[in-house]
């Protein structure tokens, strides 16, 4: 009960400690959110549809903490599009097959 649980909350924690981090000036935070994100990440990769590549999703969030830590953060906020992207992907397929 506790598994799925903490892999659901990691889900909108990753994306608001990376959003947060992003906004403050906090490059730890995102990459916090990038660890937090290795769960999902590693879930979706087992997904025939991402060929492999969703493990690469947290490196992203890490080049937007290395991108905040260098005072861009409009490339902070570039490089955490993919991970978004993929959750509103996400969210999208399980709200589809849950209403079909």
């Amino acid at each position: 009960m506790l598994i799925p649980l903490l892999f659901w909350a990691s889900i909108p924690l990753s994306l608001l400690f990376s959003a947060y981090g992003v906004w403050k000036d906090k490059y730890w935070l995102v990459f916090l959110g990038a660890l937090s994100f290795l769960p999902v990440a590693y879930y979706l990769n087992g997904s025939p549809s991402s060929n492999g590549y969703a493990i690469l999703l947290p490196l992203f969030q890490v080049g937007s903490a290395a991108a905040v830590k260098e005072g861009s953060k409009v490339w902070a906020w570039i490089l955490l599009l993919p991970a978004l992207l993929t959750v509103l992907w996400f969210v999208g397929v399980i709200l589809y097959y849950q209403l079909a």
